[in-house]
């Protein structure tokens, strides 16, 4: 549960706990939800949160379309097909796109579980905007969603058993230090030994296989969803179909971790690594980076399908690299970028590369 002491504003969460509470099980429920540890393990705590209170499981379940951040015309047609009273968002700035948000708004209620930056202070009394920016005086960045949807569901209903799946969130997001008396909890109720990188651990090593799985093919989430849906226990993970393709994706990392010592061009604080791979690699191999090197901004450029995707890393906070991101496609078509002042991505065309990796340069004048 979440500290007290950590609790500026108690009756914001009232208005959460009371929209989970009082779904119906004639509403129909969606659940939209990001493709990564934090969002798997969000998501499926607020499925089984509903289920829990209401006796049937959701209805629709949407996972993100990472080529197109965010809530898309998509997504919109398949509310409106499903009819769709309730719509729940997980792990994403679903209010940065307001125009798409009003629209659901006619049609549904709508929860927003996410702790990334606000870009759109929208609260009504059909939306709301469950973010840390509203009611913690924690850093949004380290208020992992998993944990803010365990804190939920905890207010709610018994998610007891569940709690291995925020705590693997939390360390997926390096999102553990503001939760270490809960997270040592954790570890002890299910025997799991403490070590120095949480990634070495059982639990952590059940936010890497999301990790692997999605970065092979994100054709695999739903049945990654499933499988944590179903799981009673950490082991039930790690023993499961998705070990082999963690596999595969753990020796592309170790090449492009040695790759990145060798070409990584350096200056100043900064490291740009230009890569090629068939596996979208770049957010994990900038998390393992930048636990590295915290105090430097590691920029992980990857070319997939003549796009650019992005990751970038900040450990020390000192220089937000999603504003560094945002600033840096500014004016680009088909661009977007986002996240926390220490992690953050971007994607857009291949043309903009060159002016892209010439704007980061122009950041350290």
């Amino acid at each position: 549960m979440t500290s007290k002491n950590h609790i500026t504003n108690p009756k914001f969460l009232e208005k959460v706990d009371n929209f989970l509470k009082n779904i119906t099980k004639e509403d129909k429920v969606t659940l939209i939800h990001d493709t990564d540890p934090d969002g798997i393990c969000s998501g499926t705590i607020i499925a089984k949160c509903v289920e829990r209170l209401r006796g049937r499981t959701i209805d629709f379940r949407i996972p993100l379309d990472k080529a197109n951040y965010g809530l898309t015309p998509n997504m919109l047609s398949e509310i409106k097909k499903n009819k769709s009273t309730i719509v729940i968002t997980c792990d994403f700035s679903a209010e940065g796109n307001l125009p798409a948000l009003k629209e659901i708004e006619k049609q549904a209620k709508v929860l927003v579980v996410d702790h990334h930056k606000l870009y759109n202070d929208y609260q009504t009394d059909r939306v709301i905007l469950y973010k840390p920016q509203f009611f913690a005086s924690i850093e949004p960045s380290t208020y992992c969603t998993a944990k803010l949807a365990y804190d939920a569901a905890a207010r709610v209903c018994d998610v007891s058993d569940l709690d291995w799946i925020a705590a693997a969130g939390c360390i997926a997001d390096i999102a553990t230090d503001p939760w270490m008396p809960w997270i040592e909890s954790v570890f002890k109720k299910y025997n799991v030994p403490m070590k120095e990188n949480f990634f070495d651990t059982i639990i952590g090593q059940c936010a890497a296989t999301i990790s692997s799985t999605e970065v092979y093919d994100v054709k695999l989430v739903p049945q990654c969803f499933e499988a944590f849906y179903s799981a009673k226990k950490p082991e039930d993970i790690l023993n499961g179909q998705f070990g082999k393709y963690k596999k595969i994706i753990d020796v592309e990392l170790e090449t492009h971790k040695k790759l990145f010592e060798e070409k990584g061009e350096k200056k100043e604080d900064m490291i740009i690594y230009e890569m090629k791979s068939p596996y979208r690699i770049h957010s994990i191999l900038s998390t393992i980076l930048g636990l590295k090197y915290p105090h430097k901004t590691i920029v992980i450029i990857n070319h997939i399908s003549n796009k650019i995707a992005v990751s970038s890393r900040r450990g020390d906070k000192k220089k937000p690299v999603n504003e560094l991101l945002e600033q840096c496609i500014k004016g680009f078509p088909n661009a977007n970028a986002g996240g926390h002042v220490p992690a953050a991505g971007a994607g857009f065309e291949e043309k903009d590369l060159s002016e892209f990796k010439k704007r980061l340069w122009k950041t350290l004048e």
